[in-house]
């Protein structure tokens, strides 16, 4: 079971997770850029700090659950300043019966599936809330990020799947790669769009905060690390995603 108000505080207080939150904010736009159109409903699983709404103005209705009690209450604040925001409080298995019943054409679940004990059920309650249309964003940390290969060649971690320090701290259970995150979610009777990864990080996120704190690095050098992975190193981004469509043995 986890813990819910460790896991915030860790989370909060996590070095150089705000940075990368830029990055990982940047591929759900995509998302809803590239799929969405006005009018459609949007699920948040996991809202964190700054919800997705914040950045549009009621050309779509989003529908947020988010465990953690501060987090869902900044939501909830943020929501006053819109019309077509419902937030619930609650881990997504336990939220499930309220939210049945919409139709979601975009379900956003960032920075989750390597998180829970369960990502099957989980995959399975999403696929519950899926028409034959809708797209499901999932990102995940790369077991092949730039930081993870440096460490294992430094004799860090033994390979490049295994849990880490920090991984540990955050109350993770997995580390995919892109074949077995596939593998997951094609099991899962999903069916993939599109996939790729984002932003190259060299460093743990406590030593890429440490050079950010000491002007070896900046916004621009950050950004063309992402540019780099993009154009250049596409398998070794620190993250990796997929969107995709939940079919279950139905043609597309």
């Amino acid at each position: 079971m986890r813990d819910i108000l460790d896991y915030e505080r860790q989370y909060t207080e996590h070095p150089f997770e705000r940075s990368q939150e830029k990055y990982r904010r940047r591929l759900m736009k995509d998302v809803i850029a590239k799929y969405a159109k006005e009018g459609d409903c949007i699920l948040e699983i996991g809202c964190g700090l700054d919800p997705l709404f914040v950045d549009y103005h009621d050309e779509y209705t989003f529908v947020v659950v988010e465990p953690a009690a501060h987090y869902y209450e900044n939501a909830c604040l943020l929501a006053e300043k819109y019309n077509n925001v419902l937030c619930y409080q609650g881990f997504f298995e336990d939220v499930m019966s309220r939210i049945m019943g919409r139709t979601y054409d975009i379900i956003i679940c960032s920075s989750l599936l390597h998180e829970v004990e369960n990502p099957r059920l989980l995959l399975q309650d999403i696929g519950c809330l899926c028409h034959r249309q809708t797209v499901v964003h999932v990102n995940v940390p790369n077991a092949f990020s730039l930081h993870r290969l440096l460490a294992k060649e430094m004799g860090l971690l033994e390979d490049v799947h295994q849990l880490s320090d920090s991984n540990l701290t955050l109350q993770q259970h997995n580390v995919y790669d892109m074949e077995s995150l596939t593998k997951l979610v094609l099991s899962e009777g999903y069916c993939v769009v599109d996939s790729g990864s984002a932003f190259l990080k060299p460093f743990t996120h406590q030593q890429m905060q440490q050079c950010l704190d000491s002007n070896i690095l900046n916004e621009d050098i950050l950004n063309a690390l992402d540019r780099m992975c993009a154009s250049y190193m596409k398998e070794y981004g620190s993250e990796i995603y997929l969107n995709m469509r939940y079919v279950n043995g139905r043609a597309l």
